[in-house]
């Protein structure tokens, strides 16, 4: 659910800016008759308001899409607010309305930027792409400096929600180590480097020189394999 918030969220401001510019270039070309003294008291009165929401808003865990997409949508009211009152000052001063269109297409212009970063954070997650920063080459390099590990396969990174990443990947070990042993190992290191802790890892004896492998031992749980 906070996923499909988030993507509503970003959905949202890509609709709310492809309003506002086709209002603005309708503008342009019919400018209505604007009070830029009332458009001015409005608008302040307006930043004030959404200060104090972002100031609120500014205090979560913005790690979260979901609270990211509130404060990106209280943000912008504040950007637009701001542009608003520059537009009604000038309008007020020089009596030119194509000032509050101008502004319109600036607030579109910020509402397009930050709908675009909530659809592709969103996208990530539904498309089970690797999150950002966790490139799963690296992390296999990571995984390959560990001497007993022959081989690594069918690594997948991906992220469940915003802020918890997960990885799967079936591991080969040499014949002389605890398979076991090596699995904890990478789980500690995934942890401490790369902050996933939630992982499945499947080892096996990788047979030396062949491709085939051999079935971990029962470690103490009764398990033939890690994860």
């Amino acid at each position: 659910m906070e996923i499909l918030s988030a993507q509503a969220n970003g959905v949202t401001l890509l609709l709310l800016s492809a309003w506002f510019v086709v209002e603005a270039v309708r503008r342009l070309i019919d400018p209505p008759a604007v009070h830029g003294l009332l458009v001015t008291v409005v608008a302040v009165a307006g930043i004030g308001v959404n200060l104090l929401a972002v100031w609120a808003m500014s205090k979560a865990n913005r790690e979260s899409l979901n609270i990211q997409g509130s404060y990106q949508h209280i943000l912008t009211d504040l950007y637009a607010f701001i542009a608003t009152a520059v537009a009604g000052v000038l309008v007020w001063w020089t009596g030119w309305n194509r000032f509050d269109s101008l502004a319109a297409l600036v607030v579109a212009a910020l509402m397009l930027r930050a709908g675009i970063g909530l659809v592709r954070d969103a996208g990530r997650v539904f498309l089970e792409a690797a999150p950002r920063g966790l490139e799963p080459g690296t992390i296999a390099q990571a995984m390959h400096t560990f001497p007993a590990v022959t081989r690594v396969d069918d690594l997948h990174v991906w992220e469940v929600t915003s802020g918890m990443p997960a990885l799967s990947a079936h591991v080969f070990v040499d014949l002389q180590t605890d398979c076991h042993d090596v699995r904890r190992e990478l789980e500690v290191m995934l942890r401490d480097r790369f902050a996933i802790t939630h992982t499945t890892i499947q080892t096996d004896h990788a047979a030396i020189g062949q491709q085939a492998a051999t079935p971990c031992p029962l470690d103490t749980h009764g398990s033939s394999h890690c994860s």
